[in-house]
């Protein structure tokens, strides 16, 4: 694995590693740059690693669910997500009190950005794939020098992955029914 450097932000794709495993890498080219990997076939725990961080992933309740963010080995929150009503969007809460913007930007939920509270993109998401999970991933200028870049990337994708497996399981039992 490769560390993330604004030099090699173009060209960037989430991609899933089998269509039976919830394992996914961040590549530029032939590169890995980061992975989320959920630990259990059916559960929400995950771990995110970059060059040089690893932070876990969980999402917690039913009726007000929310996404925590920490680092590996922590207890503490480095930060959390919580969803819209309808999951179709929903908000970041950092440190220090930035509170950052994620939404789907296309009908069918293909498309995601997360955004500044001004509706300035920082980074951008065309989902790919029907059997296995990816994205084209763009990184807007307002978002190449941010600290918290890594977390970012690894946990929006954390997100849309977990979106993608409800989106389905809802497909599943409306077919079923």
């Amino acid at each position: 694995m490769i560390q993330i450097q604004s030099n090699q932000l173009g060209g960037l794709e989430w991609k899933q590693l089998s269509a039976f495993a919830r394992a996914y890498e961040l590549r530029s080219g032939d590169s890995v740059l980061a992975s989320v990997e959920f630990k259990k076939v059916f559960g929400t725990l995950a771990e995110a690693k970059t060059a040089h961080e690893a932070w876990t992933f969980k999402r917690t309740g039913f009726l007000t669910p929310m996404v925590t963010a920490r680092v590996a080995g922590s207890e503490q929150d480095v930060a959390h997500y919580k969803p819209g009503m309808m999951g179709t969007k929903g908000e970041i809460f950092l440190p220090g009190g930035e509170v950052l913007h994620m939404k789907s930007t296309s009908f069918w939920g293909s498309q995601w950005a997360l955004m500044l509270g001004d509706g300035t993109a920082l980074i951008k998401f065309q989902n790919q794939g029907m059997l296995k999970h990816g994205a084209h991933v763009d990184i807007e200028p307002a978002a190449r020098e941010r600290p918290d870049l890594p977390l970012l990337l690894t946990l929006c994708w954390y997100i849309l992955a977990l979106h993608q497996q409800d989106s389905a399981a809802t497909t599943a039992v409306i077919a079923a029914g």
